[in-house]
């Protein structure tokens, strides 16, 4: 039996765990079967983190069918799935070891003590088959640590991966509960929620962000909204990013205070930049630039700011000059 996953009970607590076991039986010197040796490694923590994920999948599928906002939620799933590419890849990678794995190996070792059982003094002190094994021991012992080590890595990335799609799901879930609903809110942790729905792409695309952040009072609003453009806005920056084909992506999130108790909030990029005929346009519904878009997203927030008493502007000094909008 070679690297089976088995439920089974600890020997330390009592406690329930999921271990991955390597047997083989064990014969005398007349080949009759009178046991059985191997090695069984505890792998509790990758089939929670499994577990884990899985519930962190459903709980997403959940809160987008009810959140009602179609952009952000596109925006969640979109996100989560590039940290399951992650989680996909941390699986394949602790499977891979686990089915390269040396632990095999004392099969080998197990077959030549029993073949030389009757003579273990002679087969040690003289055949150099015996003399080898100490340090091979030895060395598969150093290995198979070595092994440990690196799954121990891959599993704390993946519990780091799971934990991401914790946060996102839990965010989603707290803007979809208070719609339709006035609440006090920071306008810095707005900005900080809509970067980390858009972390995982923002990541993948090499875009470094930079926080230019005043300290602003509370700001009394439907922060499901300003969530929805702000996600709106940091999403279409990204793509004037990506257009520009450029190595140096900056995206600078701005905030500060304007005229008393007002806010502004700026996304601004050093992408490809607006033509001027086109400023004027963009908040039109149905106008995009690109091939895959649909024209609604800046639509919905000119949309959704003016509903909320606000404004939103944009601003290019031309192609190639970076656009921002606030």
């Amino acid at each position: 039996m070679v690297n089976r996953v088995e439920q089974g009970v600890r020997a330390d607590d009592g406690k329930e765990a999921w271990f991955l076991t390597t047997k083989l039986p064990w014969r005398d010197n007349q080949g009759k079967i009178i046991g059985t040796f191997g090695v069984t490694r505890d792998i509790s923590a990758m089939k929670e983190a499994e577990a884990k994920l899985e519930h962190a999948h459903q709980r997403l599928i959940e809160t987008s069918r009810l959140a009602g906002m179609a952009e952000v939620a596109t925006d969640v799933l979109h996100n989560v799935g590039n940290v399951l590419n992650s989680v996909n890849v941390s699986c394949s990678l602790t499977m891979d070891r686990v089915k390269t794995s040396k632990m095999t190996s004392l099969a080998k070792v197990s077959a030549l003590l029993m073949e030389n059982r009757a003579r273990l003094s002679e087969f040690f002190g003289s055949d150099p088959r015996g003399q080898q094994i100490p340090d091979y021991l030895a060395a598969l012992a150093e290995h198979l640590s070595g092994e440990q080590k690196l799954l121990l890595k891959e599993l704390e990335q993946l519990l780091k991966h799971i934990d991401h799609i914790k946060q996102i799901v839990a965010m989603q879930q707290s803007y979809a509960k208070v719609a339709g609903v006035l609440e006090a809110i920071s306008p810095t942790q707005l900005v900080e929620d809509a970067l980390h729905i858009n972390a995982a792409a923002l990541t993948r695309h090499d875009v470094q962000v930079c926080r230019e952040i005043e300290e602003t009072p509370q700001i009394l609003t439907e922060k499901h909204k300003v969530l929805q453009i702000l996600v709106n806005l940091i999403r279409n920056a990204k793509y004037a990013l990506d257009d520009a084909k450029r190595t140096d992506k900056l995206m600078t999130l701005r905030v500060a205070n304007v005229e008393g108790d007002k806010v502004r909030i700026q996304v601004i990029d050093n992408g490809v930049g607006i033509p001027p005929e086109n400023l004027t346009r963009i908040f039109s519904h149905g106008f995009t630039t690109r091939r895959n878009g649909h024209g609604f997203g800046l639509h919905s927030s000119a949309l959704a700011v003016k509903e909320l008493g606000g404004s939103l502007q944009a601003h290019s000094d031309g192609t190639g000059k970076g656009p921002y909008s606030h």
